[in-house]
């Protein structure tokens, strides 16, 4: 149909421009997802839209652990290091980096002698200020607690859970909606984690040996100022263990706001 082929132009056309992570299935991932969706937002308050980028021959690369698809004279905006990826696939040489999801990215781009200047955070937690909790917040009791599973977890793990288990394979407002309707998320994905500290709910980490390296969940809690990862490694144990209180991420969200690269729109 025309109407497909030219949705698949267009993306192919904002794909140049920005970077974003897709699965093969036809389902988003929302913490990949979100980094179409973020931009897009934030180019709206400035009156631009993606294709309006003035130089198509490098990209934006933003949210998500997708370092190593970034070429030489991307642009960085709060991208993190996959240590799952070996080094080899980092082929870039140097990168306008205006901000990194936490410092063990930055230790690693500055081991390369590339600049990375301290602003730290995942641009997830700018989500608040396009999805406010009091849109999305119903007249149910909230749930005491929802689990969050990681898109490669082995889902016989959550059998005797069903009825609190959210995907993390669906667009970011209904996902957002069960997490503020909810008092306690237990996420073995790493964005459940940070959308749900976003919001103010209590997160835990829960290592369902998905497969992924810890690296990641520590450069996030390193960029918001923890020396540790609060984990478990059952839904069991993480009902029972005491619930942080989620750091205060609006400053560190404003200064990542400030920090986006509007230059290259033109603004």
């Amino acid at each position: 149909m025309l109407y497909e082929w030219a949705k698949r132009q267009l993306k192919r056309e904002h794909k140049r421009r920005i970077y974003w992570w897709e699965p093969k299935q036809d389902k988003p991932n929302v913490g990949d997802h979100v980094a179409f969706d973020i931009v897009s937002r934030v180019l709206a308050q400035h009156g631009k839209e993606i294709g309006d980028k003035l130089c198509a021959s490098n990209k934006l690369v933003s949210v998500g652990s997708v370092l190593h698809f970034a070429n030489t004279g991307d642009t960085i905006w709060g991208t993190g290091v996959n240590k799952k990826v070996d080094d080899s696939k980092h082929r870039f040489s140097a990168l306008d980096v205006r901000a990194v999801r936490g410092p063990k990215t930055q230790a690693y781009l500055q081991a390369r002698g590339i600049e990375v200047p301290d602003v730290f955070g995942d641009p997830a937690i700018l989500l608040p200020f396009f999805y406010p909790s009091q849109l999305l917040i119903n007249d149910e009791p909230r749930k005491p607690y929802i689990v969050i599973n990681h898109m490669n977890d082995d889902m016989a793990q959550y059998r005797d859970h069903q009825a609190q288990l959210v995907t993390p394979m669906q667009y970011p407002g209904s996902f957002i909606a069960a997490i503020v309707n909810s008092e306690f998320v237990i996420s073995s994905s790493l964005h459940g984690v940070i959308i749900a500290e976003a919001y103010g709910v209590p997160a835990v980490f829960l290592d369902s040996n998905s497969g992924e390296s810890m690296f990641k969940y520590e450069d996030y809690f390193a960029g918001t100022h923890r020396n540790r990862v609060p984990r478990v490694t059952s839904i069991e144990e993480g009902l029972s263990v005491a619930r942080d209180t989620p750091p205060d991420l609006s400053a560190q969200a404003e200064q990542l706001y400030r920090a986006f690269p509007t230059d290259l729109w033109g603004v």
